[in-house]
């Protein structure tokens, strides 16, 4: 049996009304949020503003140009193979050694690497010549340094500092030399 109370009508009518009210009410037009999907450098740390073809080069020593080999002072050259089954390319002296490997066939691009070799959370660990780079195996006297140049394309320059070179100034940092030389070669890649 119900009982109705004039104080539970009165709840019950002042409820419906609010209700009522609320329903009537307009509510103010809603702007659409933007989108944080928009791509450049300054929301993606992998966007490559200048993509380069790095499998227009089919000679991986042709990356380096004769003169900015005697410009590194670079020993010996000779045709080698990635870790990635790719032709590299090495020189070799007393003073130091140096690998350029292209990536053209893995497709993963710079985010591979530096989900192993990146800052800790998966980022890029610095930048030559506007490309973003990822440096791993480092140590006092080696460094690579992963550069990518497309979204799919990586470049890698390994950097040994050689018997005769460790006291040279100049490769004190295997780093700043595997950039030096990553650099040189973004040269000689055509754009895409």
């Amino acid at each position: 049996m119900t009982v109705h109370t004039p104080r539970t009508t009165l709840i019950t009518a002042a409820g419906l009304l609010v209700f009522g009210l609320a329903g009537c009410s307009e509510s103010p037009p809603q702007t659409p949020t933007p989108s944080l999907k928009t791509t450049s450098a300054a929301t993606d740390p992998f966007y490559i503003e200048r993509p380069r073809n790095l499998a227009a080069v089919s000679d991986p020593c042709e990356l380096l140009t004769s003169a900015q080999v005697q410009l590194l002072r670079a020993g010996d050259v000779k045709h080698g193979e990635s870790e990635w089954g790719q032709p590299s390319c090495e020189w070799r002296n007393q003073q130091f050694s140096m690998t350029v490997a292209p990536d053209t066939e893995q497709g993963q691009g710079l985010k591979y690497t530096a989900k192993i070799w990146g800052d800790g959370e998966g980022k890029p660990t610095g930048a030559v010549n506007g490309y973003q780079l990822v440096h791993g195996g480092i140590n006092d006297i080696r460094c690579s340094a992963t550069v990518g140049v497309s979204d799919t394309q990586t470049l890698t320059v390994h950097f040994t500092a050689g018997s005769e070179g460790r006291g040279n100034p100049e490769y004190a940092d295997p780093c700043a030399m595997a950039d030096r030389i990553a650099g040189l070669v973004l040269e000689n890649i055509p754009s895409v």
